[in-house]
């Protein structure tokens, strides 16, 4: 009973112990990250000035700039660290400004050496760093961190390149997304190729027959999204025969948002009953989207189907069709989808 209690006793002291150290430890850091911060700030004090200037745009002659370029030492790095974050919020003038401070202190250079660096950190900050300075020279070296083993830094690379919009690595950035094990996130190379101008729509067309699923999906949704007209055929072909669902339900999206009268037929075969019920949503949204006369039929008899979801959709998109779409509702009056979407149109009108 007596050691049980002494033993209950350690471990209690044990865990507090612990608990003290941690608790220390914390302190510790935060002192020593508030010490940083308030040497940071004395020694960017007599920089702020010129520094502000050159951000806002009023630098005309570009003397604060020069003053900018002398900083040395310490004061130079927490400059620096400061210009990068402001590259983030500002363009034009001041940031070409700005960068131009970045190159005269070696900055680009070091951040070009730091992508090879064995710190992903490290790797990472150098690719931000380099797409914020709009470093075209860099484009082959940011390509090749695209398939850096690190996904921070793969990232990085990415959203580097979408910063110097060079059509150039449209095509390396499209095929990252299919990379075996080293993979880029959808969403982060759509956002880069974003940015990347009409020249990318070629590198779309091909990437819509790449035997990635993610990949034919990233096309097959910013051919909508920058209505390059000239992947509609391949759009068509996904449509009609893709394996992956997702990459169909994309491209009927697509061809709602560029396609052209021809195209209410594919789309109204693909609002039979015996599709998947999301692509038919998604059809029965781009007939809608598509705006022509020749869907209204077919979106007529849509307003009975067994799924109401589909029947208010197919209402919405007839009540956008003008008058004959309108005079299609006709009889429906009372249908609990035509209601709804009469109701959701209502509050979008006076919510405009």
């Amino acid at each position: 009973m007596i050691i049980g209690a002494a033993l209950l006793v350690g471990a209690t002291v044990v865990v507090l112990s612990a608990c003290v150290l941690l608790i220390l430890a914390v302190v510790a850091v935060r002192a020593r990250r508030h010490s940083r911060t308030q040497r940071d700030e004395m020694l960017l004090s007599p920089l702020r000035p010129p520094l502000i200037t050159v951000a806002s745009g009023e630098d005309d002659d570009g003397a604060a700039a020069e003053q900018l370029t002398w900083a040395t030492g310490v004061s130079r790095a927490v400059l620096d660290r400061n210009i990068v974050e402001l590259l983030t919020k500002i363009r034009g003038v001041p940031a070409e400004q700005l960068v131009h401070v970045l190159e005269v202190h070696g900055a680009v250079d070091a951040a070009v050496a730091e992508l090879s660096s064995r710190s992903t950190v490290k790797r990472a900050r150098a690719a931000q760093l380099l797409g914020l300075a709009r470093a075209g020279h860099t484009v082959p070296l940011l390509v090749e961190a695209l398939g850096d083993e690190a996904v921070e830094v793969r990232n990085s690379a990415a959203y580097a390149l979408g910063l110097i919009a060079d059509p150039v690595a449209a095509g390396p950035v499209l095929a990252a997304i299919g990379a075996p094990e080293r993979g880029l996130p959808a969403a982060t190379a759509a956002e880069a190729l974003q940015s990347m101008g009409v020249g990318i729509s070629e590198v779309l067309r091909d990437g819509m027959a790449d035997a990635n699923a993610r990949t034919r999906m990233v096309a097959a949704h910013l051919s909508g999204e920058r209505s390059f007209t000239r992947g509609l055929p391949e759009l068509r072909g996904l449509l009609d025969a893709d394996p992956d669902l997702t990459v169909r339900e994309t491209s009927a999206t697509a061809i709602g948002r560029l396609g052209r009268g021809e195209d209410v037929g594919i789309l109204v075969r693909h609002t039979a009953a015996s599709e998947p019920l999301a692509l038919r949503r998604a059809c029965v949204i781009a007939l809608g989207d598509l705006g022509e006369a020749d869907a209204i039929p077919a979106l007529a008899v849509l307003l009975g189907d067994a799924d109401p979801r589909l029947a208010e959709l197919a209402a919405t998109a007839l009540l956008a069709m003008g008058p004959d779409g309108r005079d299609a509702l006709a009889g429906h009056e009372d249908d609990p989808a035509v209601r709804s979407a009469r109701l959701l149109a209502g509050l979008q009108k006076a919510s405009a």
